[in-house]
């Protein structure tokens, strides 16, 4: 009897450090996959987005506070390290990691006369509705604009033959009144949009469109980090500007066919660049001094 209680008292005091090893390790795993806070305003969101960037901003607003949010992977191996997210439906079921629950939510019917026009010009033409957006307006100070995203969506899998879920970065010149998408992918004028980056490993009944653009596919990823089915690369919208001119922002995005199966943008914090480059860093040194030109033809600027 003395015996047998021995040996079960060092057994548990050999289980209790593995356990207790088990269940950090399992919070750590879980640490690693995308948060989610909708508690942020549209000026918020802008900020995060923008990070200080050299321009004029005003006239923000957003479809819902519920649609977009701040997101933050948490040093897992999501591609983006921190941003703002906007969502086809409620953006705090995005957090992950994929359970297959909450794929799909709606918050309004509303279209979007941009979006349905990139839908009609596609072979699959669809009613284009539950739109989510954050726009602005800016006056940059420099010639160009970037700025990083990518696409993720519950279309993927069983629905990315024919989902035209479509997203679009409306910008429009204030002074001309034109506007063009620059949301599209790279070296083509085509829309980012579930049917136009998609691999067929995923769904063999339907070809793959630029697949070397797909980057995860979630369901039955053991290590996924959000809870939707599949996201892209990292991709990059850039757009030559006028200096001291005003412009419009509109990041926009929808559900095609009908509101199931949300689709969501994510934004790079800090990626909304307008600054200007004024070369390498150099150091001086005493009384040396250095000419720097930020190539501005104003001199308000």
């Amino acid at each position: 009897m003395t015996i047998t209680s021995d040996i079960k008292n060092r057994t548990n005091w050999v289980l209790r450090p593995f356990c207790l090893l088990f269940f950090l390790f399992t919070g750590v795993l879980s640490a690693q996959t995308v948060t989610v806070d909708d508690s942020q305003t549209a000026t918020d969101l802008v900020d995060i987005l923008l990070n200080n960037a050299c321009a004029e901003i005003d006239n923000i607003s957003t479809s819902s506070m519920q649609a977009t949010g701040y997101f933050n992977n948490n040093g897992g191996a999501f591609p983006i390290k921190e941003g703002v997210i906007i969502r086809t439906g409620e953006s705090q079921y995005t957090a992950g990691p994929y359970t297959g629950n909450n794929e799909s939510t709606q918050l309004n019917t509303d279209s979007d006369p941009f979006l349905q026009d990139l839908a009609d010009q596609s072979d699959q033409a669809s009613i284009v509705n539950d739109v989510s957006f954050l726009e602005f307006e800016f006056e940059p100070i420099s010639a160009s604009l970037s700025f990083d995203f990518l696409l993720a969506s519950n279309e993927y899998g069983d629905f990315q033959c024919f989902s035209q879920d479509v997203l679009a970065f409306v910008l429009t010149d204030l002074t001309t009144g034109t506007s063009r998408n620059l949301a599209v992918v790279p070296g083509s004028n085509t829309p980012v949009s579930v049917k136009n980056i998609s691999d067929k490993a995923f769904n063999p009944t339907c070809e793959s469109k630029n697949p070397d653009l797909f980057a995860s596919y979630e369901v039955n990823n053991p290590n996924s980090t959000i809870n939707m089915r599949g996201y892209t690369q990292m991709l990059n919208a850039s757009a030559t500007i006028v200096p001291g001119r005003r412009y419009k922002i509109r990041i926009v995005i929808g559900d095609s066919n009908d509101s199931t199966y949300d689709s969501a943008i994510f934004l790079s914090a800090g990626s909304f660049n307008t600054g200007v480059d004024l070369g390498p860093d150099r150091t001086t040194c005493g009384a040396a001094s250095i000419l720097l030109d930020a190539g501005l033809d104003d001199p308000a600027y």
